[in-house]
């Protein structure tokens, strides 16, 4: 029965080390004892030279110290190779354990890289989570509010409350964080110093608790209710005031943006939009020369005639207040914007 083949095992440069080392100090060992054996030798052939012994002798005594000073020599030669492969061995397992260890860092910092990566865009998903927070906030806090968060320094606005309540949390949610911020502007004392963590829950509830002792003051009439108010920068929402030319059909009159009631008799003028519109709508007044503001002027004179010839009784009430009426768009666009900031939180 045919023996199998065995299969050869690949030998690492450590385990042909130790190999080269065992077989090193068998030479070595070999060496010491070759080393007595030759000094034998030499002895014998002195002493049979010295002594003028016979030729066949002297010819034994050559023959045996050439023979072992010729092992010496081989062992010696072995040794020095053994030497040569054992320098070699260690210079190759030195080269692949740097190697090795080069690959070890660098792999790590490559790993170290993508844990970096993953955990910044947890770190930047938690900001945008902030930042929609304080982007609430901000549209929660009224001006009046604002304006009590810390009365005694000075007047806050929506914003500065906001953004001292987010400094102090970062702050709080991370005490080895070191911020140099200023944290209260609106005060005459405020500077740029180390932000000191503070719990904005805790925060919110003293100054709700400080919102609801000035709400029981107002309601006490211990205090007037026109707060001081300092309002952050926002967008305009006052309607525009453009003005568009009408064709007056009949005299009208509406309450004009300063409260006072106007009379519209001239039979042509440039008005408010919203007014023109509402004079549109109840056809008191035409966008261009109609057939009906023709007829109505026909035989009229000159404007300042028809102005004379009409007083209030004659003047429809086309029961429309622009000053109201600024005051509620503005409000819409105010509400309108709010909506679309908090969408966007």
């Amino acid at each position: 029965m045919a023996k199998a083949k065995s299969i050869p095992t690949s030998t690492t440069p450590e385990t042909e080390l130790t190999g080269l080392i065992t077989t090193r100090t068998n030479l070595q060992a070999r060496q010491s004892a070759l080393a007595t054996e030759v000094e034998q030798a030499v002895a014998t052939r002195r002493r049979l030279l010295i002594e003028d012994g016979d030729t066949a002798a002297i010819a034994e005594a050559e023959r045996a110290c050439r023979e072992i000073e010729g092992t010496a020599y081989g062992v010696t030669d072995a040794l020095t190779e053994i030497e040569r492969r054992i320098a070699e061995t260690e210079a190759r397992i030195e080269v692949a354990r740097v190697d090795a260890e080069r690959e070890h860092v660098a792999g790590g910092l490559e790993q170290n890289a993508s844990e970096i990566e993953a955990a910044a865009a947890n770190l930047a998903k938690s900001l945008a989570a902030v930042a929609k927070a304080r982007s609430m906030l901000v549209i929660t806090i009224s001006g009046a509010a604002a304006g009590q968060f810390d009365p005694a320094c000075g007047t806050a606005s929506p914003v500065n409350v906001a953004n001292a309540l987010v400094l102090q949390g970062l702050i709080h949610a991370m005490p080895g964080l070191e911020v140099h911020a200023e944290v209260n502007p609106w005060s005459m004392y405020g500077m740029r110093q180390p932000v000191e963590g503070t719990d904005p829950a805790a925060t919110a509830s003293a100054f709700g608790q400080r919102l609801r002792e000035v709400a029981d003051q107002i309601r006490k009439q211990e205090i007037g209710q026109e707060l001081p108010v300092h309002y952050d920068a926002l967008p305009d929402f006052t309607p525009a005031g453009d003005e568009v030319q009408v064709f007056v059909i009949s005299p009208f009159q509406y309450i004009g943006a300063d409260r006072v009631p106007t009379m519209v008799t001239s039979p042509s003028t440039n008005l408010p939009r919203p007014v023109a519109e509402r004079a549109i709508e109840l056809s008191v007044a035409s966008d261009h020369q109609s057939r009906e503001w023709q007829a109505a002027h026909q035989d009229a004179g000159s404007h300042d005639a028809v102005r004379g010839r009409f007083g209030w009784e004659d003047c429809v009430d086309i029961e429309f207040d622009l000053a109201a009426w600024r005051r509620a768009e503005t409000e819409r666009q105010r509400s309108a914007w709010l909506t679309d900031q908090r969408q966007v939180a």
